[in-house]
């Protein structure tokens, strides 16, 4: 199984924190790829994050 947009993550991510824009799961899909961090942890740090309104 190939995950979509692999290849691509590391460009959205960046544009993310250039453009100021909240996204929570291409950050955390980074740091799981890049950072190392746990895919279970992953998955408990977005399903705990704050509530946030996507037009903050």
């Amino acid at each position: 199984m190939v995950i979509e947009s692999i290849d691509n993550i590391d460009v959205a991510y960046e544009l993310g924190k250039i453009n100021n824009v909240y996204m929570p799961i291409t950050e955390t899909v980074y740091n799981v790829i890049y950072n190392g961090l746990k895919p279970e942890e992953a998955v408990k740090e977005l399903m705990t994050k704050e509530k946030k309104d996507e037009l903050e």
